[in-house]
């Protein structure tokens, strides 16, 4: 055999061996032991989670109709309004070009549609409800959605987003044929529904009140306590570290950075991350989808709550219970709100009612006639020291307490609310008055 022939041998020896480890580490597979499906965080479901288009919804809709107002606050009736104009296309979103001074009187005196929200809504944030096809969709914040109901077949349709606080007007298009679907349906039909009349707060506030007295439902339900330990889980980011502890008030859940606190007497929690309220915050403008979501994240929406304020400057977002007619709860404890505040990544406070509210236990329906809004304002007009240009909104609503002694019971009593400098007060027909209802 030559030295070629050897060396020819070699190089096939090699090449063959090289091909089989290649092999080898091509079809390997390591004999890994199975984990299964472990997760790596603590899911908590203490309720459900609910859609944005669900708790960022509006609390009135009102109809100008040759001067006149008819509207409504029922679900029933602003689900079916919602669920129309949540399949309409929108398109072309650009600032309104007119003249913002004539923009009230205009909407008032025309043929229009006014969906009013409780507070100012991020567009960002309600384009997941709403069909906006718009790439390059300016940033702002409106509190009324108006629908311009008179369209002619070959005119574009024409929708307003209406801020009130900040005097700013966005209009959009969609197809004329909406509208004239809309105006069929609910527009020709408005003078069914209950008469309003507008009242002009200041030359750029209007509120629209009942112009009729309001039988409203006394409900009485059965307060059930909700699990604390599972609030534990999901608030605190290592609920094995967590200590609890039981005091007269209550029980104390604390770590070494946060701390819980379940009032026995109220049933409300308060949850608290000293170290995060201690942060310098920046505004930021999506503090509502934050808060959404951190509830969301725990199935936290126990009742119908909607969210109704916000603070972006101090970050601050406030929801509350609502009826199942549409009228909000009042508590001055707070029993019918969850309140949360951020710091600049996390939650720093969050108050909410530490209970869930059973089926109304009502035998028999009674009832309470509310006076007009026309009286309601009359009477607080004539109250001392009322300053008119403080008065922020005025409604009817109910005002939510526990049943007498150590009863489990939550009453909800109808009446007129106000605000007035940025807090909430029951109006009351007798001398004297309850305290704020921040």
């Amino acid at each position: 055999m030559t030295y070629e022939n050897i060396k020819t041998a070699i190089l096939t020896v090699l090449v063959l061996l090289s091909g089989i480890l290649t092999w080898n580490i091509w079809t390997y597979q390591p004999n890994y032991e199975s984990v299964g499906n472990q997760k790596t965080v603590n899911e908590v479901s203490i309720a459900t989670q609910k859609e944005i288009r669900k708790i960022v919804k509006p609390h009135q809709v009102i109809y100008h109709v040759e001067g006149k107002q008819y509207g409504a606050i029922d679900n029933d009736h602003i689900d079916k309004i919602m669920n129309v104009i949540t399949k309409w296309k929108f398109y072309d979103v650009k600032k309104y070009p007119g003249r913002i001074t004539d923009f009230n009187d205009r909407i008032a005196q025309g043929a229009n549609t006014e969906i009013i929200f409780p507070d100012e809504v991020p567009i960002e944030l309600y384009k997941r409800v709403l069909n906006i096809d718009d790439k390059d969709l300016p940033k702002f914040d409106f509190d009324r959605i108006i629908i311009k109901t008179e369209t002619q077949q070959k005119q574009e349709g024409i929708i307003y987003f209406y801020s009130q606080r900040n005097q700013q007007v966005y209009e959009s298009n969609v197809n004329p044929s909406f509208i004239n679907d809309f105006a069929a349906n609910y527009y020709r039909n408005a003078g069914r529904l209950t008469p309003y009349f507008e009242h002009d707060i200041s030359d750029i506030k209007r509120i629209y009140l009942p112009s009729d007295p309001i039988d409203m439902v006394k409900y009485t339900y059965y307060q059930n306590p909700l699990d604390s330990e599972k609030f534990k889980e999901a608030l605190f980011k290592d609920p094995s570290f967590v200590q609890r502890s039981v005091s007269d008030y209550g029980e104390e859940y604390t770590d070494d950075a946060s701390k819980m606190t379940v009032d026995s007497q109220t049933n409300m929690i308060y949850y608290v991350n000293p170290i995060r309220d201690r942060e310098s915050v920046i505004g930021t403008s999506n503090v509502l989808q934050k808060s959404i979501e951190f509830v969301n994240s725990h199935g936290g929406w126990t009742e119908a709550y909607r969210y109704v304020y916000k603070d972006d400057f101090n970050q601050r977002v406030l929801f509350r219970l609502y009826s199942k007619e549409g009228y909000p709860i009042f508590n001055q404890m707070g029993m019918s709100e969850i309140e949360q505040q951020w710091g600049q990544l996390e939650i720093s406070r969050y108050i909410r009612p530490g209970f869930h509210l059973e089926l109304p236990l009502n035998p028999d329906v009674k009832t309470k006639k509310l006076p007009s809004g026309q009286k309601a304002l009359e009477l607080l007009e004539k109250r001392k020291d009322f300053n008119p240009d403080l008065l922020g909104n005025l409604m009817p609503g109910y005002y939510m307490t526990q049943g007498p002694g150590d009863s489990p019971l939550i009453l909800l009593e109808p009446g007129w609310f106000y605000q007035y400098e940025q807090e909430w007060h029951e109006l009351v027909w007798e001398e004297g008055l309850k305290n704020g209802l921040e």
